[in-house]
């Protein structure tokens, strides 16, 4: 009707599992996953009902690590890998994006400036093997957009603690 109404329902369950901890001294790991069902339950006319939600992967999964390197004081390597499954580009279910996969390495240092003052100085490559992936898919039914996934990316940034 090219009115903002309330005209339909999507109907998300789903389950999501978050661990976090050091598994031995200076070794720590994150593990995440979220599982999703995500269904039109009430369209227009009754056209795409029970079809998969647009832009909402069955499956979301990340592990990273983050390692202190032993004799290196304040010095630690990290690592993450995250994994996201296809998603629907339409309401009909016809349009896919396939799932991807992307890995993240960094570095931090953390060096004491006195005053009870720590400056942490941290490196990071995203996506380190320069994928090529539509990252998400989104808008409502007759609106729908990509995002395309970042290029190989190099960031450094310093912060101080006061």
């Amino acid at each position: 009707t090219n009115l903002y109404s309330y005209d339909g329902e999507q109907r998300n369950r789903g389950l999501e599992l978050t661990a976090y901890g050091e598994i031995q001294r200076g070794l720590r790991a994150m593990a995440s996953a979220s599982f999703n069902d995500a269904k039109m339950a009430k369209t227009q006319g009754g056209v795409n009902q029970g079809n998969d939600a647009i832009g909402v992967p069955r499956r979301q999964l990340t592990l990273g690590g983050d390692w202190d390197v032993p004799g290196v004081q304040g010095l630690a390597l990290n690592a993450r890998v995250i994994h996201t499954s296809s998603q629907y580009a339409n309401a009909a279910n016809t349009l896919q994006v396939k799932g991807w996969t992307r890995t993240d390495l960094g570095v931090r240092y953390l060096m004491d400036i006195g005053n009870d003052r720590l400056l942490t100085l941290r490196a990071r490559v995203d996506n380190v093997f320069d994928r090529q992936y539509w990252a998400s898919v989104g808008g409502y039914p007759g609106s729908n957009y990509l995002v395309q996934s970042i290029p190989r990316t190099f960031a450094i940034s310093a912060s101080v603690d006061f």
